[in-house]
C-alpha cells in the first residue's frame, strides 16, 4: 500500500520530469534553428515603433539585398545607383556611400552586423525583383537607424511601363529615394524659435 508522501510525491516528480522535456525539445529546436521567427524585414514592410528625432547631419551607406548568388546583369549598372541613391540628400545626410550587396533575407541579426562593419548612422538596404510576365520591377526597401537599432519601412515601388528595364529601373530607384528622404524628414528634430 502506497503511503501518503508517495501518493503526493508520484504527481509532482512527473510534471517535473515533462517540464523539463519540453524545455530539453525546445533547447534542441533552437539549437538546430537558431534564426527561427527571423522574417525578411525588406517583406515585412513594418516600421518599429518609438523612434526618437533625428539630428542632421548623418552617414548613410546604401546596400543592396540580392535574393540569391545569381545577380541579374542588367541590373549591375552601379551608375544608376549612384544617380538615384546615392545622390538622396534627406536634411544633409552626408557623406553616402555603397556597401558590399548582402545575399538572403534582411533581418535584425544582418543589420546589427552590416552597423558593425560599418560605422555610419543609416543604412538604406534596397532589393530589385524583375517580373518576366508583367515586364515589371518591384523596388523595395528600408531604413535602418545604427544606433537606435530600429527600422523604418519604405512603400514598395512597382515600375511597369513600354521602356528599356534601364529606365524602369533608374525611375523606381529615384521613387525609392523620394520615399526614404520623406520617411527621413518625418523623424527630423527641428528646433523651434522663440515668439520672443
Amino acid at each position: 500500500m502506497l503511503s501518503l508522501k508517495e501518493i503526493i510525491m508520484k504527481p509532482i516528480q512527473s510534471k517535473i520530469q515533462f517540464r523539463v522535456f519540453l524545455l530539453a525539445l525546445l533547447l534542441c529546436f533552437l539549437v538546430v534553428n537558431p534564426l527561427w521567427g527571423e522574417v525578411d524585414l525588406i517583406d515585412a514592410k513594418k516600421s518599429d515603433t518609438a523612434i526618437k528625432m533625428l539630428i542632421f547631419p548623418k552617414s548613410l551607406r546604401v546596400i543592396e539585398s540580392l535574393r540569391s548568388n545569381q545577380i541579374n546583369e542588367s541590373f549591375s549598372d552601379p551608375k544608376r545607383i549612384k544617380k538615384s541613391l546615392l545622390k538622396l540628400d534627406p536634411a544633409r545626410i552626408a557623406p553616402s556611400k555603397m556597401g558590399e550587396s548582402v545575399t538572403g533575407a534582411i533581418t535584425r541579426n544582418i543589420l546589427k552586423h552590416l552597423a558593425k562593419k560599418y560605422s555610419d548612422d543609416v543604412f538604406l538596404v534596397f532589393r530589385r525583383t524583375f517580373n518576366n510576365e508583367k515586364n515589371s520591377i518591384r523596388h523595395q526597401g528600408l531604413l535602418y537607424l545604427a544606433k537606435q537599432r530600429k527600422v523604418l519601412a519604405l512603400r514598395e515601388i512597382e515600375e511597369s511601363s513600354s521602356g528599356s528595364l534601364q529606365e524602369m529601373d533608374l525611375a523606381g530607384l529615384k521613387i525609392l529615394a523620394k520615399e526614404a528622404k520623406k520617411v527621413l524628414h518625418s523623424h527630423k528634430y527641428e528646433k523651434r524659435q522663440s515668439a520672443y
